[in-house]
């Protein structure tokens, strides 16, 4: 019986409740944080991926800032993107080249009063 009780540890270890809560209220937070900015990082790629296409492809040298953004809206539709202003996006010829211009930002309600805002400013040649 003796042996038993020094192989105990002399103290306990591991979580207390309000450890073991505090950790939950850690790992929900990173959730609801995750959960609702990165689709928006997910969109922007999206959309940033498609101008740069249009770019490699040359396709932007004879076309007008509305079929830009017409064919950027197309491929939003079909790959389910909301949420997004065609009108951040703008064309402009600069050194011999076409730039395609992503400005914009997002509000995104974290908790109640809480906001996170998002910017992009992507200049694609």
């Amino acid at each position: 019986m003796n042996k038993l009780l020094n192989a105990l540890p002399r103290r306990q270890r591991g979580f207390s409740k309000f450890g073991l809560l505090g950790m939950l209220v850690i790992l929900v937070a990173g959730l609801t944080f995750g959960l609702k900015v990165l689709p928006v990082y997910i969109d922007h790629n999206f959309v940033r991926g498609v101008a740069e296409t249009l770019v490699d492809s040359g396709r932007i040298s004879t076309m007008t800032q509305a079929e830009v953004r017409e064919e950027i809206a197309a491929s939003m539709r079909v790959n389910n993107v909301r949420d997004f202003d065609l009108d951040s996006i703008t064309t402009s010829r600069a050194n011999g080249g076409n730039v395609i211009s992503i400005v914009y930002e997002r509000r995104i309600p974290l908790v109640a009063n809480i906001d996170v805002i998002v910017s992009f400013d992507d200049q694609i040649q």
